[in-house]
């Protein structure tokens, strides 16, 4: 059988630890920070600012999911150089498949997965950028990764650095709720993991001014891939009889009918036109 995700996989110490490896990592980066997104469901915690008091904490995040924003004929790889010596440098060891680092803190493996998007290579392929140390750093080809550069926002976050190093802030670049909203329904159409259909309805729910704050908000609202993620979103989720309400139940260990209670039903059964923004 498949195990597509329940909340006992995960934690909030699991989340905290991913927090204090992303701090190691990009405390050292320079100047190009800006060159690098945190995306997946980390960056949940820093796009949804408050959730009403009787919500259920989120389960957390077992990985740090990066996009790397240089394509293979960039000229300045410099921060993929600086990118790939913390990685060394903070214990982080090549894994399976080839875009993953991981590294055991208090005694549990945190992943360190890198996207990236370029036409050099088929979707879901692997690439490496040019140039010194960047070629030893590999990524993951997402089509509309890349987005997550443009649609992003600058976010202090503090955490102790891993191997003692003490407290730290540092600045990173957190994509935006559309363009993790967008990715998270593509992922889930190509993956079907409860953990995205849960951080969809999450995310949608608590984030603050909803959908349409969501979509007025953001520079790539016209973007092709979004107007299509949307409409597919609508689809998935237009009654709680489709996957997405039962992903996030399976998940959740809610029943399916509880969503209508616990207030989900205004939005799951929206229809796909409803989260259109082509016209905006």
């Amino acid at each position: 059988m498949v195990n597509r995700g329940h909340h006992s996989d995960y934690d909030g110490p699991a989340t905290e630890r991913c927090e204090r490896a992303l701090v190691t990592l990009i405390g050292d980066i320079g100047p190009r920070s800006d060159r690098v997104a945190l995306v997946g469901g980390l960056t949940r915690r820093y796009i949804v600012d408050s959730i009403p008091a009787d919500v259920p904490a989120h389960v957390g995040t077992a990985d740090v999911d990066l996009v790397l924003g240089l394509s293979l004929g960039d000229a300045d790889t410099e921060a993929y150089r600086t990118l790939h010596n913390n990685l060394v440098g903070s214990g982080f060891s090549p894994a399976k498949p080839s875009f993953r680092r991981t590294r055991i803190v208090d005694g549990v493996t945190v992943a360190v997965e890198f996207l990236g998007e370029t036409s050099d290579v088929q979707p879901g392929r692997v690439f490496r950028p040019r140039g010194g140390s960047g070629s030893r750093l590999a990524a993951l080809n997402v089509p509309g990764s890349s987005l997550a550069i443009r649609d992003s926002a600058p976010v202090q976050i503090t955490a102790a650095r891993l191997d003692d190093g003490g407290e730290s802030t540092v600045t990173m670049q957190v994509a935006g709720i559309l363009r993790f909203v967008a990715l998270k329904i593509l992922a889930f159409q190509d993956r079907h993991q409860n953990r995205d259909a849960y951080d969809l309805v999450y995310s949608m729910l608590y984030f603050e001014g909803g959908p349409e704050g969501a979509a007025s908000a953001s520079p790539i609202r016209r973007e092709p891939l979004v107007s299509d993620a949307m409409d597919l979103l609508g689809e998935r989720f237009e009654t709680i009889d489709k996957d997405g309400p039962r992903a996030y139940a399976a998940l959740t260990s809610v029943t399916v009918p509880h969503l209508l209670q616990v207030g989900y039903r205004p939005w799951l059964t929206l229809p796909p036109c409803a989260f259109s923004i082509r016209g905006g």
